[in-house]
């Protein structure tokens, strides 16, 4: 039976880098600035997209985990999920959602996808309509979520408990009438 001890550190998902490295792709895919949701600062004039993780899941079974090595360390992968939540701000907020989700589908944006570290997986929702009135004014809004999937790999220290090779056991077995009697033996390997 072989435990993992884990080093937190080495695990963790590094949330600031992960919200640098979305808003970087969004900004270059779509030509607009991005804020994210409640932080304490002036909104962009025109256009604009506020960016929000409200989740981050296991898309369903367990991580990976390699065999030791000489040093008793396990490379250990993970794959997670990430919601983004996307709400853009201006008249074109529908054409800006619709094309972000058309442009992350690009085969050709792959290399920024895969230097930022991130994998988009699809829309967890369409961009819908959600014009506000703001005081006497409508602003116009249009939200989306798009999944993106990330993966962890990181390492565990084994501690390996030694597992049993082999059992045998021995006896005699009787054919019940007190006859015959003979040896056996079973080993489990």
């Amino acid at each position: 039976m072989t435990h993992h001890q884990l080093n937190k550190s080495d695990m963790s998902i590094k949330i600031i880098s992960l919200k640098k490295n979305i808003a970087t792709i969004i900004v270059a895919m779509t030509g607009v600035p991005v804020i994210w949701a409640n932080q304490n600062a002036p909104t962009p004039d025109g256009d604009y997209i506020v960016l929000k993780i409200p989740t981050v899941r296991n898309p369903g079974g367990t991580d990976w985990e390699g065999n030791p090595n000489a040093d008793e360390e396990v490379e250990t992968q993970g794959d997670r999920e990430l919601i983004l939540s996307l709400i853009a701000v201006g008249e074109r907020g529908m054409e800006i959602l619709t094309n972000l989700d058309i442009s992350l589908n690009l085969s050709t944006n792959l290399n920024l996808m895969c230097q930022n570290r991130v994998a988009y997986v699809g829309l967890e929702s369409g961009a819908t309509d959600i014009t506000t009135i703001i005081g006497k004014s409508f602003e116009i809004r249009a939200a989306a979520e798009m999944i993106f999937r990330i993966s962890k790999n990181y390492s565990a220290t084994a501690n390996t408990v030694p597992a049993t090779v082999s059992i045998g056991v021995g006896g005699t077995v009787e054919d019940g009438n007190g006859g015959e009697s003979f040896p056996i033996g079973i080993i489990v390997e």
